[in-house]
């Protein structure tokens, strides 16, 4: 028998294309088949990323994003 797991948080995936909703629960099942060091590794490497700022930091292979402000007058 299948176990459905529910945890409440504030959680904006359905504000994600459908193939990255399916992307992150890949991802999930990926690192569940592994090791618990593979699994530190890679959430430290995660960690990362969901702090990263893309309109400040230096990220490889990606170009800053810029805001537009309008200017009155």
């Amino acid at each position: 028998m299948k176990t459905f797991h529910t945890i409440c948080m504030n959680c904006r995936i359905n504000e994600l294309p459908e193939q990255y909703q399916v992307t992150i629960v890949h991802l999930v099942n990926h690192l569940a088949s592994h090791t618990d060091s593979y699994q530190q590794h890679a959430m430290n490497r995660l960690e990362n990323i969901s702090n990263e700022n893309p309109y400040c930091d230096d990220i490889p292979g990606f170009k800053k994003l810029t805001m537009n402000f309008e200017e009155d007058g």
